[in-house]
């Protein structure tokens, strides 16, 4: 039985050969004396590209090899993209390397097919030497291995009727002994073809219409569009004299966020490099700051799918300030090993809050016509607290205080705690009196302010069980005073639960739960501030 007879009955057993191909394996054990001959580019080989219409290009692509239009006359887009080679703009040496793609096309679209895959996706194929046809669009989802079988001239011819597609991250790969670039493996396509974004090419591609090599690919092989326009972004093109290296072993890096205050958000993210157009998920682990070398259970574990070579942990919570660890591991997929970042090539530094806040049971000042009556500096006074730890300052109380002002059992306390953040200061006098001069003497039971403030605001609270200005009874009974209560009696101003916010670098809020005040022409003046307490944090996210 002679050669092309074999071919012809194999373009008849195509309905057998297709559902082996859906049940088996999808490598292909073709009769041994299959084989594709690649066809003559003449002066085409020198060209890397090669437009009928016109060449365009976006971003830092890199020609290795000559770039040509004919007969058109627009190229773009160089700089930014780069030509090693020699630019042509429907000159003699453009319009002959045409004509000898025109003869190269009729040639490779001559040959008879050995097996017919149409319907089918090249990815996952394993193909021996041979001519390959589609009757009509070809597409390629995954990796394409091409079996040398030992031979280093083994060349592959695809013929196809209308388009080539490509989906990103795919790759046409050569294993068992073919040379890398020999002009040995030729995509003859009927109208346009399209390479991936990212994705890993082989081959002359001649188009009887136009060629778009999307953003990141490469292509170890010349791109022939015969009558429409070749369009690049960001790509690696060569011919077969100046080929693309292969890729090299697998790698991930990876970037974390920047630092950020204890409560704040962080990520990761990963690149893949290297290998066989990897796809799949990184499982993305953080631990903690008592986990410096990334043994135990890890503080959360996310995973993010790639998206070209990059994945995204997405967003987590920092908890308490430390040193944080992040570990991004690529799954692997069918041509691809897993690979791991190590611990300490990415670490997150969370800080702390600073936590403040003070309390004190009473101050007061009285003078007359310039003369001091009464001068009681914050008694007792927790002073100004400043941590990023968690603590607990209590004074000891003072049982009496005596004079024009007096008091029984003044206490003051500040509670910090590092995570969640939070500043808690208290006050209290059991009672109090002010009788100073001829203003109304001030009566006061059970007084006590509270002011708390944590990362998401502040707040604060004043209680007070009896309250007396002269004659008058103000508040008669236990009573929980809304903010900034104001009343004169007497020419006495109080101001009740005075709440006086904190802004700057720290943000907090000063709660005064009696702020008493008399101002007689400026010749008489009282200032009395009972059961003050503050709270305050910096540093929040």
């Amino acid at each position: 039985m002679g050669r092309l007879h074999r071919r012809r009955l194999a373009k008849r057993t195509l309905p057998a050969l297709a559902a082996a191909l859906l049940l088996s394996p999808l490598l292909f054990a073709m009769p041994a004396e299959a084989a594709a001959t690649s066809p003559p580019l003449g002066t085409a080989a020198n060209f890397a590209v090669l437009g009928g219409s016109a060449v365009t290009n976006t971003g830092p692509t890199v020609v290795t090899g000559d770039l040509g239009v004919s007969p058109g006359t627009s190229i773009s887009g160089f700089p930014p993209g780069s030509v090693t080679g020699t630019l042509h703009s429907a000159d003699p040496a453009a319009t002959q390397a045409q004509a000898d793609v025109g003869t190269a096309y009729g040639v490779a679209a001559g040959e008879s097919c050995d097996t017919n895959l149409t319907g089918l996706d090249l990815g996952g194929m394993t193909l021996p030497p041979g001519v390959y046809c589609f009757d009509s669009s070809a597409q390629l989802t995954g990796v394409l291995k091409l079996d040398a079988q030992g031979s280093p001239t083994a060349q592959w011819l695809f013929q196809i009727t209308s388009s080539l597609t490509t989906a990103s991250n795919s790759a046409v790969v050569l294993v068992n002994g073919a040379g890398q670039c020999t002009n040995n493996i030729t995509w003859q396509v009927g109208s346009s073809a399209t390479v991936g974004s990212g994705g890993i090419f082989l081959g002359n591609i001649l188009a009887n219409t136009s060629i778009t090599i999307t953003t990141g690919a490469s292509s170890t092989g010349s791109l022939y569009a015969h009558t429409g326009a070749v369009t690049m972004d960001s790509n690696k093109i060569s011919t077969c004299s100046g080929a693309i290296p292969p890729p090299g072993p697998l790698t991930i890096s990876t970037t974390p966020s920047p630092g950020v205050p204890a409560g704040g958000i962080i990520s990761d993210s990963a690149n893949v490099a290297g290998g066989l157009s990897p796809a799949g998920t990184v499982t993305f682990k953080l631990f903690g700051p008592g986990d410096p070398m990334c043994t135990g259970t890890a503080f959360a574990t996310t995973t993010g799918t790639l998206t070209g070579r990059t994945a995204s942990s997405g967003d987590v919570t920092a908890g308490a300030a430390g040193t944080y660890n992040w570990v991004a591991t690529y799954n692997g997929d069918a041509n691809n090993a897993s690979v791991t970042s190590p611990c300490g090539s990415e670490t997150v530094v969370v800080t702390s809050q600073t936590l403040t806040g003070r309390a004190y049971g009473l101050t007061a000042s009285a003078t007359l016509a310039g003369h001091t009556l009464v001068n009681v500096l914050p008694v007792p006074d927790t002073g100004a607290i400043s941590t990023t730890s968690s603590s607990t300052t209590t004074t000891p109380c003072v049982a009496t205080l005596s004079g024009l002002v007096s008091a029984h059992v003044l206490c003051a306390n500040v509670t910090t705690v590092a995570f969640p953040a939070k500043s808690t200061a208290k006050a209290s006098v059991v009672d109090a009196g002010v009788a100073i001069g001829a203003i109304p003497t001030i009566t006061l039971r059970a007084v006590q302010s509270t002011s708390t403030t944590t990362c998401r605001g502040s707040n604060g609270t004043t209680t007070i069980a009896f309250l007396q200005v002269g004659s008058t009874v103000v508040i008669p009974s236990l009573t929980t005073v809304a903010p900034n209560t104001t009343i004169t009696v007497a020419g006495v101003k109080l101001v009740l639960n005075e709440q006086i916010p904190i802004t700057g670098p720290d943000t907090g809020l000063t709660v005064n739960a009696v702020h008493v005040t008399v101002d007689v022409l400026h010749l008489a003046q009282t200032n009395v501030i009972i059961a003050s307490s503050e709270s305050d944090i910096g540093g929040c996210p």
